[in-house]
């Protein structure tokens, strides 16, 4: 694709998404004025040309998602009106009439509170959707007619965090599926369900991730009405499939957090589960971007080595190679599992006879532990603590190998992993390139002194 310059999109306001279709034909703009732009790319001279741009929204406008070019040209979109948005190309209409692209479903939150993040995955002829709300609210939805995206059926919904935050409270939350082809416990062979769904979510200051099943036995077991405390969710939910939480890991804290905690902004799941491992990369309000890598293991041979492993600050990148050098939790006689390990003070103890078990405020649905013959272990690849001031987004290339990270400095920067070390694959990643903010277009600096230093590398 040939370089370009960087061009202003047709908005009267601070854009809020930026997205590409899987092809990268097609680019996705929206903003806080409410509107929607498309641009066609060439694939040939990289040249943009607008397709159309329309008002989406009643208000701001938080996320939008390309569906999989299988199902043809779809995308949806969320917005501070409490609307989740399907629409779809009309090729009768003319390009720049405002009538392109049609909506063709919508979902509203019933809680009334405004969604914050959204995901689309396709595995064969299904179609999946994930949206979560600022309170941390988790639905998952599927087509009532897989041969149309006009209404949506329930599946399962459930808050991601307990307690429930306040609406007035500050919060952070993001969803992501597996982008992967299939998922890693099938990959592993530690699995037969190849259609199983991951769901990576930044749960205000934790790090989750959550993994599908579709057996009604299991399901039937652990499926439980929800908490008169919590807000009606999981109402009219078919439960064709049950997630279940196999892994938390809190939030990088390798320097003191804001006056807020330590919030992850975002979440991104690397597309290259083909080396036999998950790898998540998150971006922190402290400004810290911190890249996870996750192995699975089956449970009758991990014994003592199956309890989770939590992240260490004082645990340098250098000794992510090495899982022996992180702090291990006391083991838990009857729960082996990530989840268990990590937050033994949220689970029952062995015996049910003794008056110490500890109940919760809202208990949440039995989504721990997960009945999957695997555990989870988890090693922090790399940390970088001033990756930017406020680090806002974080994105994976199509190859799994380069990170892009982009924060409130005003930089985007590159993130590549270097040669593989001794110890395998567990090689470390490093900054390659930076890109600021210009001060000064070119036609300005041409006559006039710089700044001095260059804005990037």
């Amino acid at each position: 694709m040939a370089f370009e310059t960087p061009f202003s999109p047709d908005h009267s306001d601070r854009v809020t998404v930026l997205q590409l279709n899987h092809d990268s034909s097609k680019l996705l703009t929206a903003s806080i004025d409410h509107r929607v732009a498309i641009y066609d790319i060439d694939a040939s001279t990289g040249r943009r040309q607008q397709l159309d741009i329309f008002t989406a929204h009643d208000a701001e406008i938080r996320d939008a998602k390309w569906f999989h070019p299988s199902t043809g040209v779809h995308f949806v979109t969320i917005g501070n009106d409490l609307q989740l948005r399907i629409w779809t190309q009309e090729i009768s209409q003319a390009p720049m009439s405002g009538r392109r692209f049609r909506k063709i479903g919508s979902i509203k939150s019933e809680q009334l509170v405004p969604f914050v993040s959204v995901d689309v995955k396709t595995i064969g002829n299904s179609t999946f959707l994930t949206v979560i709300d600022r309170q941390g609210l988790l639905s998952l939805y599927e087509p009532s007619n897989p041969d149309e995206y006009k209404s949506w059926s329930l599946i399962g919904q459930f808050h991601v965090c307990h307690p429930v935050p306040g609406r007035s409270d500050q919060t952070s939350f993001r969803v992501q599926f597996d982008p992967n082809p299939f998922p890693l416990p099938y990959l592993t062979s530690l699995s037969d369900d190849r259609t199983q769904l991951s769901i990576a979510v930044a749960a205000m200051n934790h790090i989750k991730l959550y993994r599908s099943t579709s057996d009604p036995d299991i399901i039937n077991t652990h499926k439980q009405a929800p908490s008169k405390s919590v807000t009606n969710t999981d109402r009219s939910a078919t439960h064709r499939l049950y997630l279940f939480e196999v892994l938390k890991v809190p939030a990088p804290t390798l320097h003191p957090p804001t006056s807020t905690g330590t919030l992850i902004r975002d979440i991104a799941y690397s597309p290259a589960n083909i080396r036999g491992t998950d790898i998540l990369a998150v971006a922190s309000i402290n400004g810290t971007i911190a890249i996870y890598e996750i192995s699975l293991q089956p449970k009758s041979s991990s014994t003592a080595t199956d309890s989770a492993l939590p992240f260490n600050p004082s645990t340098t990148t250098k000794q992510s190679t090495s899982t022996t050098t992180l702090t291990r939790p006391t083991p838990q006689t009857q729960h082996s599992n990530l989840t268990s390990a990590l937050h033994p003070s949220t689970t029952t103890t062995a015996n049910t006879n003794t008056n110490t078990t500890t109940t919760p405020t809202n208990p949440p649905p039995t989504r721990s532990p997960h009945p999957f013959p695997y555990t989870h272990h988890v090693t922090p690849i790399s940390t970088f603590p001033t990756a930017h001031t406020d680090a806002w987004s974080v994105q994976w290339d199509p190859t799994g190998q380069i990170l892009l990270s982009s924060g409130n400095d005003g930089t985007v920067k590159l993130w590549k992993r270097g040669v593989l070390a001794a110890g395998g694959m567990n090689s470390e990643f490093e900054l390659f390139a930076e890109q600021g903010e210009e001060d000064e277009s070119e036609e300005e600096s041409a006559g006039v002194e710089g700044r001095g230093g260059n804005d990037g590398v």
